[in-house]
Order: structure tokens, then sequence, then C-alpha cells
């Protein structure tokens, strides 16, 4: 069952009071009407109907994290991914205020064809007319169908979203369903995958973060789950630092969170961590496969439902040195079993090693597209 986290809509407009302004609630049936009253009597009154208890979903609240906008009047999320709006839709569907859309599309090398098909992709996920279309003549395409915004331009939703972002983020670090699907939602937002030149191969995972308490956030997140770093973080490079180091963009960089090990990556895949993005879940497992340890664990096939020892794993791969200790590796890190007998090492594979293999399997036979 999916957990969502439950928000107390009384409680929430309780910390909004202050000396210049207070709210009244009135409980309905369904709703609360909430009365915004100003105690100098200069502001505008206004109400609006809010439901008893807000609902967001650990993925979408990862999402806002990364990619969304709130100000003091107004929340604004942007994204390619129609499972990232849907899900980000449904929080906000929950205000019963009119939600703003605009289509943000790169035309460069681009016919009128494709505005179209955009347009006509949003309005059917969205199941809503689009009016706005906002071309960008500059910038190349790198998405299926253009980039949809959508926001509330409502000063009281925007201050209950803040607060239902501090408290979620805090709620999230300590529950391990929670931080996964957290992580769900920031490794959409905010991941990439790094592919090395040389080997074809995945070596990073890296999540995007400008400040280092956000970094340290995610990290105690990634550790909730089992997933533990080991490098040092990427800095965040100012504007005024990429001068002075003479790079080519002048735009500086955001720091990053760097994850590393294969440990990590069978974790990220476990626990379908990229789910959200497909094209960042088909680029890292066409390039996962190309690393050498990966082969090897799924050279072990020709061992499943049998025992083996390691003159026999040495016999069928040729394997000597360090190739062997990989496969101590393996088992020290949980995929094999093992029993002494008759002062000889017997190996098996395991439940574990069964569930990942399959799941590898499972990709290579039907790849993402």
């Amino acid at each position: 069952m999916k957990t969502n986290l439950i928000f107390n809509t009384e409680k929430l407009i309780g910390n909004l009071n202050s000396s210049s302004a207070f709210y009244k609630i009135k409980e309905n049936k369904h709703n609360l009407k909430i009365i915004k009253e100003y105690k100098n009597k200069r502001g505008r009154p206004f109400s609006i109907n809010i439901p008893k208890k807000i609902k967001i979903s650990p993925e979408a609240a990862g999402l806002i994290v990364g990619e969304g906008f709130i100000g003091d009047r107004n929340f604004v999320f942007a994204n390619s991914n129609e499972k990232a709006i849907d899900m980000v839709l449904n929080l906000l569907q929950q205000f019963n205020l009119p939600i703003k859309d605009y289509l943000e599309i790169s035309i460069k090398n681009k016919d009128k064809k494709f505005i179209n098909e955009c347009k006509r992709f949003w309005e059917k996920q969205i199941n809503t007319k689009i009016i706005k279309i906002r071309l960008r003549k500059e910038f190349n395409n790198i998405t299926n169908h253009g980039t949809l915004h959508i926001g509330i331009n409502n000063s009281l939703v925007a201050k209950l979203l803040k607060q239902i972002i501090t408290k979620s983020k805090k709620k999230i670090e300590k529950n391990k369903e929670l931080c996964i699907g957290y992580l769900k939602g920031i490794l959409a937002a905010e991941g990439n995958i790094n592919i090395k030149k040389k080997t074809n191969c995945v070596y990073m995972v890296r999540i995007s973060a400008s400040k280092i308490d956000e970094r340290d956030h995610y990290k105690r997140c990634l550790k909730k789950i089992g997933i533990n770093i080991s490098c040092k973080d990427m800095p965040t490079v100012s504007k005024e630092e990429a001068k002075q180091k003479n790079w080519k963009t002048t735009k500086g960089r955001a720091g990053a969170v760097l994850i590393s090990k294969w440990d990590n990556f069978i974790k990220i895949l476990e626990l379908n961590l990229l789910e959200l993005s497909k094209e960042k879940e088909q680029k890292f497992m066409n390039h996962f496969f190309n690393n050498k340890f990966t082969k090897q664990f799924l050279g072990l096939r020709h061992f499943i439902d049998n025992d083996f020892t390691m003159k026999k794993i040495q016999n069928h791969f040729n394997f000597s040195g360090r190739h062997l200790n990989r496969v101590l590796t393996l088992w020290k890190k949980g995929y094999l079993e093992r029993k002494l007998v008759k002062n000889h090492y017997i190996y098996k594979t395991n439940k574990r090693y069964l569930n990942i293999f399959y799941t590898l399997n499972s990709y290579q036979n039907n790849p993402i597209f």
C-alpha cells in the first residue's frame, strides 16, 4: 500500500497567524473555510475552502524539492515528465483553486508540426486546453513533448506548501519507506547518470544540490535506505569562480552528492529508484551491463541451483587473483551462501542473488524504450 504524508490543515493554518493578520476557520462537512483578516484593517479579507487533511506523496515532495518554486505568493512546478506532472497535480487539486499552466517548447531545428504534437500530448494528459505556449528559438529541444509549467497564485497556498515541504523532509528522514519514494522524486528532478567514456560504464549517479545542508539531507535519506556515500561532495562553483577558472561556461556549477560503487548501483536497481524517469533509467541500465562486475555477476547463472567451489569458478571463467576476490566479495555482501565441507568451502547462490539476477535478466530481455 502506498504511503502518503498527511497534514492537519487547521494546525498548519494556526502556525501562520501573526501580529498583522490572522485566519479564521469555519468547519464545513468536508472542508475548512479559511478567512484571512487583517488586524490593522488595511488589507482586503479573502476566503478559500481547503480539505481538513492535505495529502502529499513522498515522490511529489521529492519532485517539488528538486524542481519546484515556492514564492511568497505563488507556487510553480515545471517538468517534461507526465508522471511527475500528475503527481504534483494530485497535490494541487486538493486546494480547489484554479491551476495555471503554460507549455514551454524549444524549437530550434523543429517545425510547427512538433509544436502541435506537444500541445495535443499535454492537453490529453491533463485534460485541459492549453492556451499559453512559450517558444524558445535559441535552444535545441531535448524533451519528447516540451516542458509543462503548472502552478497556483495564492499566498496562503504558498505558505502552506512551504510548511508541508519543510515538515515532510523531517518526517521522511526517519522513515525508510518514505525515503524510497522521496528519492525517486529527487532523482527524477535532480539526478544525473555519469558514464565513463573509456569503459562505457556507469561510474556515478549524481544528485545536484547547491547548498551543503541540502546535500547533507540527501545523504541522510540515502543512508536510511542502505546507500552509503564514500565520495566527497562535488562543491558548488559560482559564476565568479567559473570565470577565474577560465571555464567554457560562465554559469558556474551546482554542487552534488556523488553515488558510486557497484553495491549502491544494485540498491538503486533493487528499490527501483529511477522509475519516475524512463530516460534516466534507460541510460543507467544500458551502461550498467557494461560493468565487468555486472557481467561476472550474471555469469554465475551457470551455477544457479548448484553448489560450487572456488576451483570450479576458476576453471569455468579462467579466473585468478583479484577476479576470485570478487567472488568472495559477493559472499561477503550477502549474494552467496557458503558452508565448510571437508576443509573446503562450498558456495551456492541465494535468494538475494536470484532476485537481482532475474531483475537484471528481465531488463536484458525487455529493454526500456
